[in-house]
């Protein structure tokens, strides 16, 4: 961090009056009561910058300082303590994070925070809506609501994302960032959030397309597999599930391991080698070939050998040859 006091050009209040204090943080924040041990020890000092949507803030307290929210959150919050120390409790659970540690509040939930005398945090105020479009940008469907977990992992990499944030728009000069530098800052924060912090969705954001893209796999395969012969193309699959390509493809690989055209040639091959196994002495390689949507004759013989680990004139001789064993006997 900078020897100067984090976001020093976007000072809020610097009082030692409570219900300044007070006022100018729920402005900034959200409506909240703030009580203090010894009102003579209290002084505050809050520093907020918008980033995109979001917001960067800098705050420090001198005294003990208890504050209650009046209402679920309806936000995101992100904590890095600097010096210190704070209890946080809210309805899904508590958490004492010290110097150098963070945690993370999700909205919905009340919030109780208790900062011990001195205590000094820059923190990042993520709007829902910022959180769910950064979830959707990773491949999956939003949901809900996102509960993220109140402890942080001390290797987590977001903690120092947020702390480049806030040093980032300390570099500029007049304290005004240049258009779409702060939506930058914003989507980066956001991303290494969604990527390192445990949350509820993480298993349906890392099993790739999302609930919605695994749903639509599963349609765009009926439709293949119910004639697999002419070809069907990916972005027109897509568009019948009702969804983009990426997520089609991520859910294709997520559910069967392969992409939406390799899903199809699969189909093909399989239909190939039942042929090839059942057909009479007056149907080719060829023949069959084309019957199943193969053009390149070559590209074929070489698909089905690595499938099958053999050639299709091989399965086709033997079936022949099974056929005229049965018919004679």
């Amino acid at each position: 961090m900078s020897t100067t006091v984090p976001l020093h050009r976007h000072t809020r209040v610097w009082t030692t009056d409570i219900d300044e204090a007070q006022s100018a943080a729920g402005q900034v924040m959200s409506s909240h009561r703030l009580r203090v041990r010894d009102p003579e020890e209290f002084g505050a000092r809050l520093h907020a910058v918008e980033i995109g949507s979001s917001t960067l803030l800098y705050a420090t307290y001198h005294g003990e300082v208890a504050v209650t929210g009046l209402a679920p959150m309806e936000y995101y919050t992100l904590q890095l303590i600097l010096a210190g120390a704070v209890d946080v409790v809210t309805d899904f659970g508590e958490q004492r994070a010290g110097q150098g540690q963070a945690c993370v509040v999700s909205p919905g939930e009340r919030v109780r925070l208790r900062f011990a005398a001195g205590t000094v945090q820059i923190a990042a105020k993520l709007p829902r809506h910022v959180v769910e479009q950064g979830y959707a940008r990773l491949g999956a469907e939003p949901p809900g609501r996102l509960v993220f977990g109140l402890a942080v992992a001390d290797d987590a990499p977001w903690p120092g994302q947020l702390r480049l944030a806030v040093t980032t728009v300390d570099r500029f000069d007049t304290g005004v960032l240049p258009p779409g530098a702060g939506r930058e800052l914003e989507r980066m924060l956001v991303t290494s959030l969604l990527l390192s912090q445990p949350h509820d969705h993480a298993g349906t954001m890392f099993r790739g397309g999302g609930t919605r893209g695994y749903r639509a796999a599963g349609t765009a395969a009926e439709a293949l597999t119910a004639d697999p012969v002419p070809y069907r193309a990916p972005e027109e699959l897509a568009c019948a599930a009702g969804v983009s390509l990426r997520t089609l493809q991520e859910g294709f690989r997520s559910r069967f391991g392969t992409t939406v055209t390799g899903y199809q040639r699969e189909l093909r091959l399989e239909r190939a080698h039942r042929m090839l196994s059942t057909m009479d002495d007056k149907s080719s390689v060829a023949d069959i070939a084309l019957a199943c949507g193969f053009f390149h004759f070559g590209r074929f013989a070489r698909d089905y050998r690595l499938r099958y680990g053999t050639t299709p004139s091989t399965t086709l001789r033997s079936s022949r040859t099974a056929d005229r064993a049965a018919r004679s006997g």
